[in-house]
C-alpha cells in the first residue's frame, strides 16, 4: 500500500499536494473566526486543488484511457462520474468567488471548494486502495 502513495514521483507529488491541501483546509477552518478577507484563501485552495487534480489524472493514466488505452479507472466507472461532479463544484466555487466580492459569499465558496476537494480526494484514494 505504501507504493500507492510513494511508489514513483507522481505518487509522491500527489500525496504531498493532498496533504498540503488538507492541512491548509484545516488551518483555515481552525482560524476562520479571525479571517476577514477570503479571496486569497479561495485562490490558494483552488490552485492547490487544480495542481492536485492534474497530478492525480496523470498518475492514474486518465489521459491514456481517454485516448483508448487503459487507465486505473474505467471511463464509465462511478469514480469518474462522481469526480466530474466534484470537479464541476470546484470550478463553480473557484470562478464565482472571483466575480462576487462579498466576503461572506467567498467564505461559503471556500467551504464548498474544501468539501469538493476532500470528497474527490477521498473517493479516488479510497477506491485506489480497495482496487489494488
Amino acid at each position: 500500500m505504501v507504493a500507492l502513495f510513494f511508489g514513483d514521483l507522481l505518487s509522491i507529488l500527489s500525496t504531498v499536494f493532498l496533504i498540503a491541501a488538507l492541512v491548509y483546509i484545516g488551518v483555515v477552518v481552525f482560524n476562520q473566526k479571525r479571517i476577514e478577507l477570503w479571496g486569497r484563501k479561495v485562490f490558494i485552495l483552488a490552485i492547490t486543488g487544480l495542481i492536485l487534480c492534474c497530478l492525480v489524472v496523470t498518475r492514474d493514466d486518465y489521459v491514456n484511457a481517454l485516448q483508448g488505452g487503459t487507465g486505473f479507472f474505467s471511463l464509465e466507472s462511478i469514480q469518474i462520474y462522481l469526480a466530474y461532479i466534484g470537479g464541476a463544484a470546484v470550478a463553480f466555487a473557484s470562478l464565482r468567488s472571483g466575480f462576487v466580492h462579498n466576503q461572506k459569499y467567498r467564505k461559503v465558496m471556500f467551504f464548498i471548494l474544501s468539501g469538493s476537494i476532500v470528497f474527490k480526494a477521498a473517493l479516488i484514494e479510497v477506491s485506489r486502495i480497495i482496487m489494488s
